[in-house]
């Protein structure tokens, strides 16, 4: 790690580089990870449970039916109990189910207008609601079934009926697509949260917007390959959890700004004591001494994060057996990231990494920047501001 560490500061063109190809295949090749996560928290039960062993012996019995993958359309009045007309619109839909105008992946529909003994069960005893029960021949929990729901939605909206008559999808699919687009929604709250939070906290620590985009380009670069390496695994056939992706961008995020964090801090010490602070090729040296150092401290304490998620594989329960191992990955990545990106975005912002402050060296001077961001500016510190009381410096 040390080695590695070291390489990648002295060879921050090279690493760049090659981070920014991992970025690009990661976005542009892997699998979208929506597609291949599971959503159905069912897969994840031992095989044994007296849920799946029910759900078994009922395919078994009747095969043409699907009791737990269904969608299902209530139709609702509440001002009355259901009309001919509203009982038309529910003959129409009964019609255009089982068509090929409707959404590919409609299994066998159940209505009591087809079956007259199911209306004791499809019906409410006061007449003002319905149900039409649509079987799914895709998993609810997948993209797939997401489409058919949202299909169903769409021609249900455009359809004419009867003013105050509701028609309405639910059923478990139904119900997956809306826990979905209430997941992607949170992800995406979380996302900027997060962001927003290493902003304020990198500024308040370093008070350098130049600094707050070291720990920034590190975690996205690190989050965008490990979200391609668990979702191309989970394409091979790892069973990994839908919520993968928003624990992992706490933990991407977190990490990935500790280590940032700390590097940083590390190098502005390293550069107060440093006589050599005002050349580049000094700058590089105490870059690569600082990683150097660090990259033990770093393994280590990433590794004991990466050993007790991956304790979570003697778990019962599919879910935390598999989620384990998924942010373990997540967080080697964002460890090798820390150890090579993060030195390499500080050599390329040079000596702006610490804008606007300034840098006291160990030959007692000052380092800022003159008019309008020009060269810098040496000033002589008096001998009571000591390297102790300086601040921020520049970098390469």
């Amino acid at each position: 790690m040390r080695r590695l560490a070291a390489v990648a500061a002295r060879h921050w063109r090279a690493t760049l580089l090659i981070w920014a190809l991992l970025v690009a295949v990661s976005v542009a090749a892997a699998p979208d990870f929506t597609e291949v996560a599971t959503y159905d928290d069912n897969a994840f039960l031992p095989t044994g449970a007296d849920s799946v062993r029910g759900a078994e012996l009922m395919r078994q019995g009747w095969p043409d039916d699907n009791f737990t993958s269904s969608a299902v359309i209530a139709l609702l009045r509440d001002d009355g109990p259901l009309t001919q007309a509203d009982r038309a619109v529910a003959g129409r839909l009964v019609e255009w189910l089982p068509s090929d105008a409707a959404p590919t992946g409609l299994g066998r529909t159940v209505t009591h207008l087809d079956e007259p003994d199911l209306e004791d069960s499809l019906t409410s005893k006061d007449g003002h609601a319905m149900l039409l029960v649509a079987g799914m021949e895709v998993p609810p929990f997948s993209p797939m079934g997401h489409e058919v729901v949202t299909e169903l939605r769409r021609h249900i909206a455009e359809t004419d009926r009867p003013e105050g008559l509701d028609v309405m999808v639910t059923g478990a699919a139904g119900i997956a697509l809306d826990e979905n687009a209430a997941i992607e929604a949170s992800v995406k709250r979380t996302e900027l949260l997060t962001v927003l939070l290493v902003v304020v906290l990198v500024l308040w620590v370093l008070r350098s917007p130049v600094a707050a985009l070291v720990p920034l380009v590190t975690v996205a670069g690190a989050y965008a390959v490990a979200l391609a390496v668990v979702g191309t695994l989970a394409r091979l056939g790892m069973d990994v959890s839908y919520l993968f992706q928003m624990f992992a961008i706490v933990i991407v995020f977190g990490a990935g700004t500790d280590y940032a964090l700390l590097i940083l801090a590390r190098y502005q010490e390293e550069l107060a004591d440093s006589p050599d602070a005002a050349e580049a090729e000094g700058r590089a040296r105490r870059l690569a001494g600082t990683m150097v150092v660090l990259a033990g401290v770093l393994a280590s304490t990433a590794a004991s994060t990466m050993v007790g998620f991956s304790a979570q594989v003697v778990a019962q329960f599919g879910l935390f057996r598999t989620m384990g191992p998924a942010l373990a990955i997540a967080v080697l990545i964002t460890l090798l990231a820390g150890l090579t990106l993060t030195p390499a975005i500080m050599r390329l912002c040079g000596r702006w990494l610490f804008w606007p402050g300034g840098l006291v060296t160990g030959k007692g001077m000052r380092a800022g920047h003159g008019p309008g961001g020009g060269d810098p500016v040496w000033e002589i510190v008096p001998a009571d501001e000591g390297p102790a009381d300086g601040a921020r410096g520049d970098a390469r």
